[in-house]
């Protein structure tokens, strides 16, 4: 894909991924000095036969993403941040060490252009991590080839069907491009309320390892089936966070409707999500997908002073285009 970037950290050779995406070697990308040391994708395999899976801090250009840990986690550690170059041609990614005995590590790095039109409520000055990006009634959607439906490389995880909620089989938007450019393979595919009295509950759980409050940004995707029972029927939906009511949407057949919510102040561990029926609605609240993200907040600069036992191990990514929001997945396998 033209504008990607897909580093395998470690490997020699250039190769096609199973999903015909080039990916090149680390080769041009490794700046090696006093002090930085760079790695890219995250496997740690017991490669060091210590099994002591590191936990480490994740930078983006002097700003702190993520403290990644790698001990909860019994498979692929996937974290992405949406993040505006500022005008240079490159974004620097630094792997912290915390921990002395802990050395952090990486297995892969994607950057991907984004178009001007999506997410347009996030500032040009600001970088979002994504905190959960699902897909209700269906399995995983992810890019495939070069022809998937998915054009950002953006993973939408299969959710849990709710106990109390139903899958539905849902029409996506046919005349325009909805806000955000969801998959129609995820707008295919919704999760209903049995009936009119029962709310939709969601819960999203904020990284452990972030400070409260948080500013969040929320985007809601609601569908329609493709017939409904009676012609007067009417599908409205009131959205709570954290039991306060945020917004009203209708559903129309053979329409997406993109709700985004932003700024949003969250208290964790958990962000929870209420949909309700509104007062005039004759039928149960439906949803095809939700992404949240939230917004890092701009620290002191991360400079090059060390405390004991610590390192920066950097990588810069060089892109050709500039001022553009890019997708930037990381993706750590133990």
């Amino acid at each position: 894909m033209i504008g990607w970037w897909n580093v395998d950290c470690g490997s020699t050779v250039q190769r096609l991924g199973p999903n015909s995406l080039m990916w090149t070697t680390d080769k041009d990308f490794t700046k090696f000095g006093f002090n930085k040391l760079v790695a890219r994708r995250f496997f740690y395999g017991n490669y060091d036969g210590n099994s002591s899976p590191p936990t480490f801090d994740l930078y983006i250009d002097n700003i702190k993403w993520s403290t990644v840990n790698t001990y909860t986690i019994g498979g692929p550690i996937y974290v992405e941040a949406l993040h505006m170059t500022r005008g240079f041609g490159s974004i620097r990614v630094c792997l912290r060490q915390t921990n002395e005995a802990e050395i952090p590590f990486i297995s892969s790095l994607e950057a991907v252009p984004f178009c001007v039109y999506l997410y347009k409520k996030m500032e040009s000055n600001a970088t979002f991590a994504l905190v959960n990006r699902v897909n209700f009634g269906r399995n995983e959607v992810r890019f495939s080839a070069s022809f998937s439906e998915e054009k950002y490389n953006r993973i939408w995880t299969q959710a849990a069907t709710p106990w109390d909620c139903i899958e539905a089989r849902t029409l996506p938007d046919s005349t325009a491009l909805p806000d955000s450019d969801a998959p129609d393979s995820v707008l295919r595919s919704s999760i209903v309320s049995p009936n009119i009295f029962t709310p939709i509950t969601l819960s999203v759980d904020l990284p452990p390892n972030q400070a409260t409050p948080q500013t969040a940004y929320f985007v809601f995707y609601f569908t329609e089936v493709v017939k409904r029972t009676a012609s007067n029927d009417r599908r409205i939906v009131d959205i709570y966070i954290n039991g306060m009511k945020m917004d009203t949407v209708e559903a129309e057949v053979n329409k997406c409707k993109v709700v985004t919510l932003y700024p949003v102040t969250v208290v964790g561990p958990t962000i929870n999500i209420t949909l309700r029926p509104a007062s005039f609605s004759t039928l149960p609240p439906m949803i095809s997908a939700m992404e949240v993200f939230t917004r890092i907040v701009y620290g002191p600069a991360h400079g090059n002073i060390l405390t004991s036992g610590t390192q920066d191990h950097f990588i810069s990514v060089y892109l050709t285009l500039i001022q553009v929001f890019l997708l930037v997945n990381a993706l750590i396998n133990i």
